[in-house]
Order: C-alpha cells, then structure tokens, then sequence
C-alpha cells in the first residue's frame, strides 16, 4: 500500500471541522430558546382578542428621568366584534397594573405573565364602541443595544442633558405601555401625551398639537395620530432639542410641513443633511404615487 503524504492533513482537517461542527451543533443547541406559556398568550389570536377592535388609543404618561420610571395611562376605545365581557390586554410582568376603569369604576382583573384578562360588570353587544382606562406603572425594561432588543435607553446626550428613547418592534410595545399586543389589530389614530421636566421636551409620532405648561417643574408634550398605526411604531423621545422647519409642496400643490428636531449642537449639520428630505419625497411620489396621507396634509 502507498503511503500518501496529504493523509494526515486530511485527517487533521476532517477532525477540526468535525470539532467545529459539534462544538457549533452544541452551541445553537445551547443557545435555542424554549417557546413559553407567555410566547402563547402575546401571540395567539384568542377570542379574548379578537372580541373587540380598538379604534383609538389615548396614552398619557409621565418620564422621571432620575428613577428611569414611568407612570400613567391608556385608554383603550374600541368597537365591540361579538358579545363579550371579558377580553385581554397585554403589559410586561415587571410593569405595575394600578387600577382598570370601565364606565368610571374599578374592574376586576387578573395577570398571567403579560397577559391581563379583564372581567367587565356587564356584556358588551356586537357592535357597540365602549372603552376602558388601564392606569399603571413601573420601571420599564432597559434595552442593552437598541434597536436591535427591545427597552428603553436612559443616557445623556453631549450637551449633559437626559436623553431617553425606546425601540420595541420585536419585543413588543407592552414592555412600555398597556395595548392588544396584536399585529392583526391596529387603532384608527392616536394621542401621545408624554409629561417631561422642564428644559426638556418630548417628540413622538404625528403631529404636536400643544404643549401644556402642567407644573412648575414639567410640560405635557401632546402628540396626535390621525392614521392607523402599529403598536411598536408608537414612541418617544425626551431631549434637550433644537427645532427647524420646511415646507414640501406636492406634485398636486398640497403642502407638507416639516419638522426637524435635532440637538443644537448638531443643528449646522442637521440642516444640510435634511435639504435631501424633499427630493426624496419627490422621488417616491414619481415612483410610488401619492404619500399615503396626503389627504390629511394642509
């Protein structure tokens, strides 16, 4: 028999891929997630679910950037798709449920990881439009790299000041605030009503209609909706900013404003970065059409 001289470096690399396949195999295995109870109840579409359609959301909330809490409330508005008196709302085990108003009174309710199940005092007819107030609080989960986990991020910008923002799209919005934790299920519009210490101010999704000097020591930053939109898109952003504006004229001569919120010091740059906004506009209506809200632009 020959001997053949490239034998033991075969060998040597069939043995080390060998290796690296068990130690990969051992380590996906290590590393796979065991699916929940609590995967189940934010991810199956129950009849506690689908009983209702919400139509509106109005959360209002207050930051307090030195204990990285937050506390407040959602009123859930929706239109009834069946007979029901009970139905599932969905918050984050670590946030606290303080109180659940229907028609201005207590209900009883019950938790099950990040489900709630609420018991109404009476039924509620197909198609009736009805509404509950969830009032909580709690520190909400902190995420170690955002966007890419889900959590708050408490930091300071250059300038010294509290920088706070949040990012949810794959751990789901009840980490910070009470919804239907559903994708099948979106509100029609929304307000976002977020209170800040004075010096700071918070910008959300929409349009701001007013700021609400609430205290001494905080402003009501008030964020309106006016279309559908998914319960992770919902956001903020609490900051020491610095406001510029434009205006954008569509191919059918209705006009957009536009808002920039930057930090002062970045502001020079900012508005040499943001002259591309519009003709990006203008190339997505010449390829797509119209924005999808135009109607709603004045």
């Amino acid at each position: 028999m020959k001997f053949n001289p490239y034998a033991k470096n075969i060998y040597v690399i069939t043995s080390c891929f060998l290796f690296y396949y068990s130690d990969s195999t051992a380590q996906l295995l290590h590393n796979k997630q065991t699916f929940t109870k609590a995967d189940t109840l934010r991810g199956k579409l129950t009849q506690l679910r689908t009983c209702y359609d919400v139509t509106f959301y109005d959360l209002q909330i207050t930051i307090d950037t030195t204990t990285q809490r937050i506390k407040g409330s959602n009123t859930i508005y929706f239109k009834s798709v069946a007979d029901f008196n009970k139905l599932q709302v969905d918050l984050f085990e670590n946030m606290q449920v303080d109180k659940i108003l229907f028609e201005q009174k207590p209900v009883i309710y019950k938790r099950e990881f990040g489900a709630i199940y609420i018991s109404l005092p009476k039924t509620i007819s197909a198609l009736q439009s009805s509404s509950i107030t969830i009032y909580y609080s709690g520190k909400p989960t902190i995420g170690k790299i955002l966007p890419w986990d889900g959590g708050f991020k408490w930091t300071y910008d250059d300038a010294g000041y509290p920088w706070i923002a949040v990012a949810c799209q794959g751990t789901g919005a009840s980490l910070w605030w009470p919804c239907k934790e559903h994708q099948s299920d979106e509100p029609d519009s929304m307000q976002i009503s977020v209170t800040v210490p004075k010096g700071l101010m918070n910008v959300s999704n929409g349009r701001l209609r007013e700021v609400i000097d609430t205290s001494k020591t905080a402003d009501t930053y008030k964020w309106f909706v006016s279309y559908p939109i998914n319960n992770y898109n919902v956001t903020i952003n609490v900051g020491k900013f610095e406001k510029f504006s434009d205006v954008y004229e569509s191919e059918n001569r209705k006009k957009l404003t536009l808002d920039y919120y930057v930090k002062s010091y970045n502001l020079e740059k900012a508005q040499k970065q943001f002259e591309q906004v519009k003709p990006m506009l203008q190339c997505f209506e010449k390829y797509f059409g119209d924005y999808p809200f135009l109607p709603r632009w004045v």
